[in-house]
């Protein structure tokens, strides 16, 4: 098994603590954070699904990494810095404080905090599926599960671990304890829409911003909201500020303007984000979530419930 190392300097600000933080807390990648300072990622690689292991740490300035599982070292780093929103020259990234005072002090109150990503629009259908009325916890639960019983073993320096199984592999799966039928043949549904093509990164990203979450309507069990996570947080798209009803509850209440702000007061505010809209929606999340906007954290259930449209 070839192995190699990545190294990615970031453009602009950056802090490897926040994003280790945030990958610790995230229920879908919180399997690849097994010992402080290091973490030990696995995913499929885009295209081809080949399983790939990177033992990363942040030294020198730059995120390094060595890799298994792949000789495609340039592929590896491009997922790599895409997961972790370095593919983005964020040099610019602070003036959005400069042009809202609300979002300026969380930057500051968060400084370097860039987005973390889903490791494949692949994986995040399947998270999609699985977290689908059960508790992030039970999801995570769920996948580690998935991982341990069906997953791609990979070797690093002497370590085992085991990536996500990919669409082939994953169609070979019949019963998950824990997990409904209806949502284990979803998620065979899942894994032919990636054979197909429909959840490749380039693919959807080249589809642009309203063709690319609806090309991904067609899969059983995904609807508008996962469409949008799939594509914003799948692929790592910069620029977009999603109807998201936590960001747009913490932007509401940044400015005064209660959980439920108009589209027009939403509109009118996140222009002046541009080129960063997905990063301060990101911000706006985690910000909400550790308590640094008033009257959101602890809401999510409640609020997707008033959010949902009305049949």
């Amino acid at each position: 098994m070839v192995q190699t190392e990545i190294a990615i300097r970031p453009l602009g600000p950056f802090s490897w603590a926040a994003a280790d933080a945030v990958g610790r807390n995230f229920g879908p990648l919180r399997h690849n954070w097994q010992e402080a300072g290091k973490v030990r990622m696995t995913f499929l690689l885009d295209g081809t699904f080949t399983p790939v292991r990177v033992d990363l740490r942040f030294e020198n300035g730059a995120l390094r990494g060595e890799v298994a599982g792949s000789d495609d070292v340039p592929m590896v780093e491009r997922q790599v810095a895409r997961i972790f929103s370095l593919d983005v020259d964020a040099t610019d990234y602070p003036a959005v404080g400069s042009r809202d005072a609300a979002v300026g002090r969380l930057l500051e109150a968060l400084p370097g905090l860039r987005p973390v990503c889903f490791t494949s629009p692949y994986e995040t259908a399947t998270w999609a599926v699985i977290s689908q009325r059960i508790s992030m916890r039970q999801a995570a639960a769920i996948k580690a599960r998935l991982i341990a019983e069906h997953g791609h073993p990979l070797t690093l320096d002497g370590i085992d671990v085991r990536c996500f199984p990919g669409p082939e592999r994953l169609l070979q799966v019949g019963a998950v304890p824990g997990l409904a039928a209806e949502k284990v043949e979803r998620l065979h549904g899942v894994a032919r829409a990636a054979l197909a093509g429909l959840l490749d990164c380039d693919g959807l990203r080249a589809l642009g911003d309203e063709a690319g979450p609806a090309s991904v309507r067609v899969i059983p069990g995904i609807g508008p909201f996962w469409a949008s996570g799939i594509y914003l947080r799948g692929c790592g798209i910069q620029d977009v500020f999603p109807d998201e009803p936590i960001a747009i509850a913490a932007l509401g209440r940044l400015h005064g303007l209660g959980d439920e702000p108009s589209q027009e007061q939403v509109a009118r505010l996140v222009e002046t984000y541009s080129p960063f809209r997905m990063w301060v929606c990101f911000l706006l999340r985690v910000a909400a979530g550790r308590g640094l906007i008033e009257g959101v954290a602890g809401k999510e259930m409640e609020l997707r419930r008033r959010h949902r449209p009305k049949s």
